[in-house]
């Protein structure tokens, strides 16, 4: 199994899903649409087997986060067929993750569903009077959630009471308050394990990206224990534009206006605030004094490529081109929030950099800042091997 692990680029749950796990979703998707539930794993079986796949072994190959999270989940059956395998009558379901990347009607439709719920439960949580000394229960009776859902979703909205409170007890941000037999009549919701707040999004994209933060865990970026040093990032990309003058016999940057990147050294407080120094760290990037290159669009690749003529070494190019790379992911920030048709790489970005795109905008920018600085001092040990 592709268990995911803590670093800064890993599987992202809004990372493509590969061939294989979508001939698997679109199996499943397909048999919803003709039994209206979920199949059990020896019809799956024969079915990727007709494609020409091993259903053992794309499972096994699926990603898995942490808390077992999965683009599927296997629903043990309650009432195995006696003298068989016992796993042949479980049942495959997709999660919020699969539907996502599976997309199309049904599947949409679905994510919508889920959506609407949570931002059901959201408010729920909201319109709780706590007491100061007494513990109040915060709860949603099943038939009080369905109908907030459809006010939610309107008049073609469709619902299944089953299907919500299966997919409830299926995602890690909501199964704490879901007993997870999705046939229990008159079941209750219970909200008080923890705020819906990051959850309550708009897109099964931005759903991801914030539950990237619960299923993966945040990176620690370096010296996490202390605030970024407000010099520290104009400092690294002044000791970059020096290394680099060395080795090539000019500045790496062309000078920007000195009051725009001046306030790199500064904190952001706000949305408006962040959005403003990532531009500012975007503007320094798209002035790089490299020279173009056929065929190739944007300084940072232009940059890997001047990097190639001039780092002879294989395993060191490597490690180069990689702070590149992450250098890269940081101006994807920007551009998914200057440009809303690149707003999905700006939270593929963000997930794979552990940057939280809502929230406390202070912490975020300094997550920035580490990981900027961290790559331009990759990329400054690499060239000072070529300059010694």
């Amino acid at each position: 199994m592709a268990t995911c692990s803590s670093l800064a680029f890993v599987a992202s749950l809004l990372d493509d899903i590969g061939p294989d796990a979508r001939r698997l979703l679109e199996i499943l998707m397909e048999a919803w649409a003709r039994a209206d539930q979920w199949p059990i794993r020896q019809y799956v079986a024969h079915e990727m087997a007709t494609a020409g796949m091993d259903l053992r072994d794309v499972l096994h190959e699926l990603p898995e986060w942490n808390h077992g999270y999965q683009a599927v989940r296997v629903l043990r059956s309650p009432n195995p067929v006696p003298n068989a395998p016992v796993e042949l009558g479980d049942r495959i379901a997709p999660t919020v993750h699969g539907l996502v990347h599976c997309g199309g009607g049904t599947a949409d439709q679905m994510v919508r569903s889920f959506l609407a719920t949570v931002s059901v439960g959201y408010a729920r949580q909201l319109s709780l009077l706590p007491d100061p000394v007494t513990v109040k229960p915060v709860t949603l009776r099943s038939d009080a959630l369905i109908a907030g859902i459809r006010r939610q979703l309107g008049p073609f909205g469709k619902v299944s009471e089953r299907q919500v409170r299966l997919m409830l007890a299926g995602e890690p941000a909501t199964w704490l308050g879901v007993h997870p037999d999705p046939d229990a009549q008159d079941w209750t919701w219970n909200l008080w394990f923890g705020s819906l707040r990051p959850y309550a999004v708009e897109t099964g994209s931005a759903y991801l990206a914030a539950l990237e933060e619960l299923v993966r865990g945040r990176p620690a970026p370096p010296d996490s224990g202390a605030p970024v040093e407000p010099s520290a990032l104009p400092r690294s990309l002044d000791h970059l534009d020096v290394v680099w003058h060395l080795l090539a016999g000019q500045r790496l940057f062309k000078r920007p206006g000195f009051a725009r990147a001046a306030s790199l050294a500064e904190a952001a407080a706000s949305a408006v605030e962040f959005e403003a120094r990532c531009n500012t760290l975007y503007d320094v990037f798209s002035m790089l004094t490299v020279p173009e290159v056929d065929k190739v669009q944007g300084p940072l690749n232009f940059l890997k490529a001047d990097l190639k003529l001039r780092i002879a070494d294989q395993e060191s190019l490597e490690r180069a081109t990689a702070a590149v790379a992450t250098l890269q992911q940081v101006v994807k920030l920007r551009r998914g929030q200057a440009h809303s048709d690149a707003a999905q790489d700006s939270l593929q970005a963000a997930a794979r950099l552990g940057v939280r795109l809502t929230g406390d905008w202070a912490d975020s920018w300094d997550r920035v800042r580490h990981v900027t600085i961290e790559a331009i001092y990759a990329l400054i040990e690499e060239l000072d091997a070529v300059n010694a």
